[in-house]
């Protein structure tokens, strides 16, 4: 399970560099996932990855976060599942200031450099 933790590392590297250097497009390519006829179907995306996470901790000196992170997926999934389509699509990330998205985005690139080098 080493390797998810190298590829969802390397997803989240990348997602951060992209936050950072175009926090514009990321958002238009969010809110047009969001405008997807069938978004249901992209709450499992995010249980899939929970569970994988939760089964990949015993393969990072830091299993507590792999934990956390595995548990926020999971509940990210139920938020995607429950919530109305009308809510999700006026969440405060979409009216996030280019600052703000960068800001988050070097928090995504830590987070995913952490998880690089945490695995054993």
């Amino acid at each position: 399970m080493g390797f998810f933790l190298v590829l969802i590392s390397l997803v989240l590297i990348i997602k951060g560099v992209m936050m950072i250097m175009s926090p514009k497009k990321v958002v238009k390519f969010a809110d047009d996932i969001l405008k997807a006829k069938n978004l249901r179907a992209w709450g499992v995306l995010p249980l899939v990855i929970g569970i994988l996470l939760l089964f990949s901790a015993s393969a990072s000196a830091i299993a507590w976060l792999i934990v956390l992170l595995g548990l926020a997926e999971i509940a990210k999934s139920v938020y995607i599942f429950l919530t109305p389509l009308a809510k999700i699509r006026s969440h405060w990330w979409f009216n996030l200031s280019d600052n703000g998205h960068r800001a988050l985005g070097i928090l995504v690139l830590i987070l995913g450099v952490i998880i690089f080098i945490s695995r054993i």
